[in-house]
């Protein structure tokens, strides 16, 4: 028996919970260690996925084109906002909008006013209109290469290229050359020649890190892009709300306007951020302050109250608040279950299936019983005691023998 109650004796000391329950700094401590961690997992700046940036090394990104005008000493910068191009010198540098389909009016208008050299790649149509461009982006499925079949300089020493996934068609009412023209009339790239030198590439794969090695794909992406000491390179995001920016744009002619001046929003800089760390940390509070359940325990009732008493006491409610319909209506319907009930009447049959049943077994005119049990609804006491008599009597008449 001895070696038996040992092998079932509870171990020594308090439990795991009893434990945690005594120091509950270590499970809050734990679960801060692992906030911690995966807020630093989440915010860690993984590796660029966007399409056209010069940050992604895969297929669909323009890494390559980007080291190698570096290399022939072009100054690339690529800026996640509009606001944060910051161009000092628009007659030195190279504005790239690349897939910049998704652009704000006043976005667009800002483009439109500046005044140096654009590069538009996988453009929208709203930004070509704004540009007066003439040009219509079109979708295509024939991968075709072209000869160049146009003037300008930049094409003829790419020679040939591949019409991939958009096509150029139109032009002639902004005075857009278009090159590399395929069967249809439509070309892979078209350029404006004007005050300022707007070129559009639309079949713009040609210019990723997949395409880049073929035809004379590098040669027009590097003349393209190269034309001066410094560019700048824009990705289009649906969630960036502010406005492009260079020397002057502010209106007084001396240096672009500051982050905030440039952003229409009304929330500072940096706010999104700050929101998220003030969340956590009300998260965090919340779970250190908050109370800590046990088991579930049954506790008997302080008092007991009685049925007579709880009928009673319904009665004064009802009465105080003059709802004599109300508790005729409850009554009524406990009348009609009952009989029903005792007569064999499911409780889904009708109204007139109920009377005629209770008719038939207290022999009385269905029209009386619907009366009694459907019928107006008492406005005084008076009346509310004649429907209880009424009520009684009916079922007395129904359940005799």
């Amino acid at each position: 028996m001895t070696a038996a109650t040992d092998l079932h004796r509870a171990p020594d000391g308090p439990g795991v919970l009893a434990r945690a329950r005594s120091r509950p700094l270590v499970p809050i401590l734990s679960a801060l260690f692992v906030i911690f961690i995966a807020t630093l997992v989440l915010t860690s700046r993984p590796e660029d996925t966007t399409t056209l940036s010069i940050d992604n090394s895969a297929e669909d990104g323009t890494r390559a084109v980007a080291q190698i005008l570096r290399a022939q000493g072009v100054d690339v910068r690529q800026t996640p906002t509009m606001a944060g191009a910051r161009i000092d010198d628009p007659s030195r540098t190279t504005l790239v909008l690349a897939d910049a389909g998704e652009l704000m009016d006043y976005q667009i208008d800002a483009v439109a006013d500046y005044p140096g050299d654009i590069a538009l790649i996988r453009p929208g149509q709203d930004l070509l209109a704004a540009l007066e461009t003439g040009l219509t982006a079109d979708p295509t499925l024939d991968a075709e290469v072209q000869s160049a079949q146009c003037a300008d300089a930049d094409a003829i020493a790419a020679e040939s290229v591949a019409t991939l996934d958009t096509v150029l068609s139109g032009g002639d009412s902004g005075g857009a050359e278009l090159c590399f023209v395929n069967a249809d009339g439509a070309g892979a790239y078209a350029v404006i020649d004007g005050e300022r030198r707007v070129s559009v590439l639309g079949s713009w794969p040609i210019i990723t890190n997949d395409h880049l090695d073929e035809h004379g794909h590098a040669a027009l992406s590097l003349r393209m892009l190269g034309r001066h000491e410094t560019l700048v390179w824009y990705v289009g995001d649906p969630y960036d709300v502010s406005t492009l920016t260079w020397e002057g744009s502010s209106g007084d002619g001396k240096a672009p306007p500051t982050e905030v001046e440039a952003n229409p929003d009304f929330l500072p800089p940096g706010t999104i951020p700050v929101l998220f760390i003030l969340a956590l940390t009300v998260a965090v509070a919340a779970m250190w302050r908050a109370r800590r359940f046990g088991r579930l325990v049954r506790e008997p009732l302080p008092v007991e109250v009685r049925a007579s008493e709880s009928t009673r006491g319904r009665a004064r409610l009802y009465r105080r608040a003059r709802a004599s319909g109300r508790a005729a209506a409850a009554m009524r319907a406990r009348a009609a279950l009952r009989m029903g009930r005792r007569l064999g009447v499911p409780r889904s049959a009708d109204r007139a299936a109920i009377v005629g049943a209770i008719a038939r077994a207290a022999e009385r005119d269905p029209r009386d019983v619907d009366r009694i049990l459907y019928g107006a609804a008492p406005t005084t006491d008076a009346q509310l005691m004649t429907t209880i008599d009424e009520l009684d009597t009916l079922e007395r008449e129904v359940h005799r023998p």
